[in-house]
């Protein structure tokens, strides 16, 4: 009955969209309603098998651009508000039990000012530049759910959807592409994988982070999109991605007890990857293949993880639409614990990102620390 109240509320906001949008305002909402079922989570020392509906993500975009400008090309304002994993009951990541209320955040509030193709100053709550499936929106991801490896570099540096001071462009029409990005690193106590607690000695520059990314000539990606789809990319391309981040200078709590003060002094953690992808018209389709190395590491602390993950699909046209099967093969080193994760999935095109739906079978295989699991996941889209 709940999850029948939220939709029934959510379709006058969809009819509210659509006229805010004849205005100059861009209005765009996102819903992903999502099943999983399987090995979800542990009780008395074993898996148990459950399922579980719920809004996955929904998502409301206000965008809006003005071109006449007195200095540069334009400026283009962004709020993006969330409500993720509504009504979730499960945490299948975690193996518990994890109850999930709606409740809406801001996601998104930046403003980009751009000069030229070559300089981009933005102002504001984005995402930091790094890893390129995170930077990839989640309206355009192969599969369901991003690597597991990627996830927690988002976790290892604080929030990875932060207030900044970015400068970002593209030389040569795309060939080089570039973001440098600065903040206080203050969102590190909030989320880390560095101890029980940490305080950060708030200061601009503590925070930052570099990418850039390569192309060669006619191979130029337009926007990134990890599918076969690439609704803002004509013909093939190739992509070769390098990214570095630090949050630095905070203090570490190791023993769960801050009141006898901070063991670690003066921490940093770091963040670096590599990634490569392409997209290719093959025979009757369209082939995608990505892979991706993250490194996390905090220095005082000795604390370390890698990962890597190597994805393909393939696209092809059907009467009912376009379907793509899809595989991805990863593996992650926690330091004391690995874990090798295998996922084949299809997505099901109806209409392009606005209309589609996929189905993902999840074999997570653990070291002797941890059970295996198996997931069925079923997600659909609906993006206007």
């Amino acid at each position: 009955m709940r999850k029948l109240f939220v939709i029934s509320a959510i379709v006058p906001v969809l009819c509210m969209a659509n006229e805010l949008s004849a205005s100059h305002l861009n209005i765009k909402i996102r819903l992903q309603p999502r099943i999983d079922l399987g090995d979800l989570y542990i009780k008395e020392g074993s898996l148990k098998t459950a399922g579980d509906f719920y809004f996955r993500r929904i998502r409301l975009e206000v965008s809006r651009k003005w071109n006449n400008i007195p200095l540069g090309e334009g400026v283009k304002l962004n709020i993006t508000f969330q409500s993720d994993k509504g009504d979730r009951d499960y945490d299948y990541k975690k193996t518990k039990k994890s109850r999930s209320a709606f409740k809406v955040k801001l996601k998104f509030a930046y403003i980009d000012w751009k000069l030229n193709d070559m300089f981009v100053l933005s102002f504001g709550k984005r995402k930091m530049p790094y890893s390129r499936i995170s930077l990839t929106s989640s309206s355009r991801q192969l599969f369901i759910e991003r690597p597991y490896s990627t996830e927690d570099a988002k976790k290892w540096l604080g929030d990875y959807d932060a207030n900044q001071i970015m400068l970002h462009g593209k030389i040569g029409g795309g060939i080089l592409k570039y973001t440098a990005s600065l903040s206080d690193g203050g969102f590190i106590e909030e989320k880390q994988k560095a101890g029980d607690a940490v305080r950060s000695n708030v200061g601009l520059g503590n925070f930052y982070a570099f990418r850039i990314e390569f192309s060669p000539p006619g191979f130029i990606e337009g926007k990134k999109d990890d599918t076969g789809i690439g609704e803002k990319n004509k013909g093939n391309i190739i992509s070769l991605g390098f990214s570095y981040s630090k949050n630095r200078n905070f203090d570490v709590d190791t023993n769960n007890d801050t009141a006898d003060g901070y063991e670690i002094i003066g921490e940093e953690g770091a963040v670096l990857g590599i990634d490569l992808f392409g997209r290719f018209f093959f025979g009757p389709g369209v082939l995608t293949t990505q892979a991706e190395y993250v490194s996390m590491e905090y220095d005082k602390l000795g604390k370390k993880e890698k990962g890597w993950y190597v994805q393909s699909g393939y696209l092809f046209n059907t009467g009912i639409g376009k379907f793509e099967p899809a595989l991805r093969y990863e593996r992650v080193d926690y330091g004391n614990n690995n874990r090798r994760i295998i996922t084949a999935g299809i997505n099901h095109y109806i209409k392009s990102h606005r209309i589609k739906w996929a189905y993902n079978l999840v074999k997570i295989d653990d070291s002797e620390l941890y059970p295996d699991q198996t997931i069925h996941q079923v997600q659909a889209q609906f993006y206007f």
